[in-house]
This record gives structure tokens, sequence and C-alpha cells, in this order.
């Protein structure tokens, strides 16, 4: 199923925007918060503590990031289909494929973000370009493979994609760049956090969505069930599996906000 009349122009960005969300709410809060104490400790040169409150922030981001992604990835169709109530199903669905598409990036993305602002505490403006240019020349290149290897229909789809696969190498190459300060960050230092945080929100989000056809209610109605079920249950493993991150995550956040 292909985008037909009133929304040909628009599956992509509109998918990237609702994408955006929670890493407009939860990383960049958390980023902006991290900075000033990230400037500080590069200033005085003490690398390892840059480093230790860099894998503190990398963790507290991904208890928010990794279970909105698995939404993102299963129920970005009901989403879409609420949001964009006044376009076919067709078109609805066609946008919550592209959002899931996009969702699998959503953790990387903000991995790089922290990343990045590690380099902007050093004042190095040429790494933080060359970490962009490395990633999106890479996105262009799988970009043009996609374009040319999926059919027409698909093609919006599979650059979503193309860019979620990118800020990967994006994050891998940023980590990389901050060894030049003897900044080394192990992926296995984040990996088995991540894979914790990702099976939690599984075991909530695959019940939910093989039962999705039996939820009552409409589409909001059925949403939002969805949501708060997902939420209160992904929060309740937390507790049980003892991730503390997930407290100072919300309790930062709470304080940005505040604050602005």
């Amino acid at each position: 199923a292909g985008i037909t009349t009133g929304v040909v122009f628009t599956p992509y960005t509109s998918a990237y925007y609702i994408m955006l969300l929670p890493y407009s709410i939860v990383t960049i809060s958390i980023v902006t918060a991290l900075l000033p104490h990230l400037s500080k400790l590069a200033i005085e040169k003490k690398v390892e503590d840059v480093r230790l409150q860099l894998i503190r922030a990398i963790k507290m981001v991904g208890v928010v990031t990794v279970p909105s992604a698995i939404a993102l990835i299963f129920f970005g169709p009901m989403m879409t289909e609420t949001l964009y109530f006044g376009i076919s199903l067709a078109d609805s669905n066609y946008l919550g494929y592209t959002l899931s598409a996009l969702a699998l990036g959503l953790a990387p993305m903000s991995i790089n973000l922290i990343a990045i602002r590690a380099l902007s505490a050093f004042e190095n403006v040429r790494l933080q370009v060359l970490s962009n240019t490395i990633m999106n020349v890479i996105a262009v290149i799988i970009s043009i493979v996609v374009a040319l290897a999926l059919p027409p229909q698909w093609v919006t789809v599979g650059l979503a994609g193309a860019l979620a696969l990118s800020y990967f190498f994006g994050a891998w190459s940023t980590i990389h760049l901050l060894r030049r300060y003897d900044i080394k960050i192990s992926i296995s230092e984040v990996t088995g956090f991540y894979l914790k945080l990702t099976l939690l929100a599984l075991l909530i989000a695959l019940p939910i969505w093989f039962l999705r056809d039996l939820i009552p209610g409409g589409n909001i109605v059925r949403l939002l069930i969805v949501l708060v079920v997902s939420g209160i249950g992904y929060l309740a493993l937390c507790k049980i599996a003892r991730v503390s991150e997930i407290t100072s995550a919300i309790q930062l956040i709470a304080r940005r906000r505040k604050i602005g």
C-alpha cells in the first residue's frame, strides 16, 4: 500500500516528528542538564569522571528511549491511525510503517547526541563535524541502495530505515572519536543494559500486540489503553528488575521542567 492524495509529500516528515517526541522530552532534557557539568569536568581534565557521567547519561536516556522505540515499532500504525484520522486506513498504516522504521534509530540517535555534547564540552567542533559527516555519508549510501532495491511504494519506509541505521554508525563514530581525549566507552558497558531494557519492554509489548484487536473502544481509547498499560507494565518490570536509572531520569526531567 502506498500513500495516496493528501499525504503524498508528508509520510517521512510526519513520522519523523512523532519519533522526535520522546527524543525531545527526554534526551534533550538530560543532555541540557549534563552539559555544564561535563564542561567543568573537561576543563579540570577529569577524564574518568567525564566517562562515568557519559555512561550514566546513556543509561538514563535508555530507560525511556528503548521502551519508546519498542512502542513505536509495534504500535506505529495504531498511533498514526489515531493521529491522522482524516486520511484513509492504507495511508495511515503506511505512515505507521515509516514511523516504525524510524524508531529503530531512536536509541542510537540519543546516544550520539550525548557523545556529541561530550565533544562540545572539550570545545572540539572539528570532530563533531567529522562524526556528522560520517553518519550522513553512510545514510546517503544506504538510501541509494534502498531506493534502487525496493519497490517504489516501499521506498519511503526503506529510507526511514536507512536513516535509523545511519544513527548506529553515528553513535559508534562519535564514541570512537572521544578516544582522542582518552575517554574509552566500551560497547559492552551499555549493550547489556540496553538489551535488558529491550527485553523488559518486549515482555509488555508483545502480549499487547497479539491482543490488540481484542481491545474495546475506538482508535483513541484503544491507543490510550495500550500506552497506559504498556507504561505501567514497563515501570513495574523495571522496579522488579531493580533498574535504578529510571528514577534518576524521571527526577532529572522533572527538575528541568520546573527550571524551564
